[in-house]
């Protein structure tokens, strides 16, 4: 099965640009409302993700909030760029299944390493639930 059909395209997924501090980091997923964001390089290269918690060890590691200080870290100098491995394109639904049950959703990348989109766990589970209405109806 191929796994394009459940990418979220880059063009409608916020994320972040590495070169971001953490406080606009930390605004613009605020503003979202997100636990997790996808950042991207200026070459359209997928970074990592930023996560709550790689905010929240960011400030306790500064012994508090200081919003100066959020504006002169950048947001690759927290992340851990191994939490959140992308699948290619052309990967498998096994091994799509695989990430989406560590991640609410899973970076997608082309052959370049550059970021297409994210896979949404909810809508694996979404078909994984279709099919197995379907079959449970042919019994």
């Amino acid at each position: 099965m191929n796994i394009m059909r459940f990418v979220v395209p880059k063009s409608m997924v916020e994320y972040v640009v590495a070169d971001s501090t953490v406080r606009q980091a930390l605004e613009k997923m605020r503003y979202h409302r997100y636990a997790a964001i996808p950042v991207i390089d200026r070459d359209g290269k997928y970074v990592g993700t930023l996560r709550n918690d790689d905010l929240l060890n960011y400030f306790l590691n500064e012994g508090g909030f200081d919003s100066r200080a959020a504006e002169r870290c950048g947001v690759t100098d927290i992340i851990d760029p191994a939490y959140v491995k992308p699948v290619y394109h052309n990967a498998s639904m096994d091994e799509l299944i695989e990430r989406v049950k560590e991640h609410n959703f899973v970076p997608t990348v082309d052959d370049r390493g550059c970021f297409i989109g994210i896979i949404l766990r909810r809508d694996i589970l979404n078909y994984l639930l279709k099919f197995y209405k379907e079959n449970e109806n042919d019994r």
